[in-house]
């Protein structure tokens, strides 16, 4: 016994040494040999573990986790182990065991873990209830709080946005300086379109954090629904620090902010995705009048649609040169034809669009291949004799940073459309699948899918679609952008919190003339909004 005493205080004494001397190698040999001599020792398991996870070895640190939160519950155990549990591969997405560690000893470290995996797994109504057992458990303001935090969060992921509304406003009792409570209230009370009462909270954070990115930017977003236009788009250069800070470009020439261009040249280069960029486009001609020397970078799936639809154009694609590995980010250098001045497409509106009287009343500006065209007319037309063709999508986003869980509409509710007797939906939605679309017409919702059409690699070609239809109807996506760019008689089903860019107010699209904007009025359930679709489709004579 006396040996093993003096044992365990030798290796003591050596590993201060071996820590001092930041000796992992050493380190981790003294505490081999100690947990021989006390097998039980959970806080020499935990120690050893957190030196294999340094070194990236998890198979090794597993065995050493598991005793050590096997034996009695500890503070300095679980500081010690949970840190590297949560970024594991091994342990973040185990529930079960997890679960089995918190209900042992439910502290907030445990929590974390089984909250995070429980997330990872999507097992939401788990969760719900561990969040809700957790504000039982644990009492304090700033605990509770935080909870309230992530229970708002998951009421939001699932549309349920009253319910985290009032997580929010119970939390910021709690916490009234709390940002991200802050933030997320306003944001939350946007889906819910209720502006006015959003714009307080954003100035509580702004005081707070006066260069918080994302509260400037929806505070653009905001101005530029309400129309207020020229302070929109004031607050709107704040995109980039907010929610694109990856797309944005340096450059040794100035930027251009409307002066003239007599003898210069103008570099216009992308940012955002394709609906941006076809929206945008829809100041083209004017751009044109002002800058006799132009180059405008476009996406290559827009290449041979904008080509044909402005043939005075110089369109042009950046070179990417000179990859370097930087922080773990690849870095090029980009090459760009040689200009006079810069600046991003989205800042053009900033020039052309400061107010609603600047937005022409233009039908149409893109132009799609009239052969293609009246080919597939002529297909669909012989498919469906005597029926109205009527575009469809019905997803949007892919993210909740995009909607995605307010931009879908259910089969169930599109039937009443395909109901009606001349009408021959056709499937413009650019991602199906035969699964989905045998799910929508088990739900009375048939569609005509063509192969011949792939908007992720040819764009034209699905211009060439729309423009053989009758008409379209379809969530906020591209599809819309398309559509709208053609002149195409257009349906915007828009959820009750839309886009910046289709503003608060009903009837047409001050962006595209052709698109009727149908505003949701009911969170997730679109019935209403497509018997309102239905009815103007009959009231134009295009239905019957």
């Amino acid at each position: 016994m006396q040996s093993e005493h003096a044992a365990v205080k030798r290796i003591g004494q050596a590993l201060q040494l071996a820590e001092k001397k930041k000796d992992v190698e050493g380190q981790i040999r003294l505490y081999e040999q100690l947990l021989v001599i006390t097998p039980k020792l959970a806080e020499g398991h935990a120690q050893l573990a957190h030196l294999y996870f340094e070194q990236g070895k998890e198979a090794e640190a597993a065995p050493h986790v598991n005793q050590a939160l096997q034996q009695p519950p500890s503070e300095n155990v679980d500081k010690t182990v949970f840190p590297h549990l949560y970024e594991s591969a091994l342990f973040k997405g185990d529930v079960s065991q997890a679960r089995s560690w918190y209900e042992a000893h439910p502290t907030l470290r445990r929590f974390k873990l089984l909250y995070q995996a429980l997330e990872g797994s999507g097992r939401s109504t788990e969760l719900e209830a561990l969040l809700i057992d957790a504000l039982e458990r644990f009492t304090h303001p700033k605990e509770q709080s935080q909870t309230l935090t992530l229970l708002g969060q998951l009421y939001y992921g699932q549309a349920k946005f009253h319910d985290a509304v009032g997580c929010y406003q119970l939390g910021l009792q709690m916490t009234p300086e709390n940002t991200t409570q802050l933030l997320n209230l306003a944001v939350t009370l946007e889906q819910l379109g209720r502006y006015a009462e959003s714009l307080p909270y954003y100035k509580r954070l702004l005081a707070l954090e006066p260069e918080h990115a994302s509260a400037h930017n929806n505070i653009a977003i905001n101005l530029l629904k309400l129309g207020e236009f020229e302070a929109g788009w004031e607050y709107y250069e704040w995109r980039w620090p907010a929610v694109q800070p990856e797309h944005y470009q340096e450059f040794a020439i100035p930027r251009w902010t409307g002066e003239p261009l007599t003898g210069k040249t103008l570099l216009v280069w992308a940012e955002q995705g394709i609906g941006d960029h076809i929206m945008f486009a829809s100041m083209l001609n004017e751009l044109s009048q002002v800058a006799e020397h132009l180059h405008y970078e476009i996406y290559a799936r827009l290449d041979t649609l904008f080509k044909r639809s402005f043939p005075n154009i110089n369109f042009v694609r950046r070179e990417q040169q000179g990859e370097q590995d930087l922080a773990g980010k690849k870095m090029f250098q980009q090459s760009w034809p040689k200009s006079d001045y810069q600046i991003p497409i989205g800042s053009l509106p900033a020039i052309f669009r400061r107010s609603m009287d600047s937005f022409p009343k233009q039908q149409s500006y893109l132009k799609a291949d009239p052969q293609e065209t009246q080919m597939l007319q002529d297909d669909y037309r012989a498919l469906f004799p005597g029926k109205r063709l009527i575009g469809v999508s019905w997803r949007g986003g892919k993210t909740l940073f995009t909607d995605v869980q307010s931009r879908l509409i259910a089969f169930k509710h599109l039937a009443q459309l395909a109901a009606c007797k001349d009408v021959q939906l056709i499937d413009l939605q650019y991602d199906t699948c035969t699964s989905e679309r045998e799910d929508a017409a088990s739900q009375g919702v048939p569609m005509h899918h063509d192969p011949r059409v792939d908007a992720r690699l040819d764009m034209d070609k699905q211009a060439s679609q729309i423009a053989a239809l009758d008409a379209v109807v379809s969530i906020d996506n591209t599809t819309v952008h398309l559509a709208g760019a053609l002149g195409v008689r257009t349906f915007a089903l828009l959820p009750t919190n839309p886009s910046w860019r289709w503003g608060i107010k009903p009837g047409r699209s001050y962006w595209y003339p052709s698109v009727e904007m149908v505003r949701n009025k009911k969170l997730l359930d679109w019935e209403d909004a497509i018997a309102e679709v239905v009815a103007m489709l009959k009231k134009e004579h295009i239905i019957a």
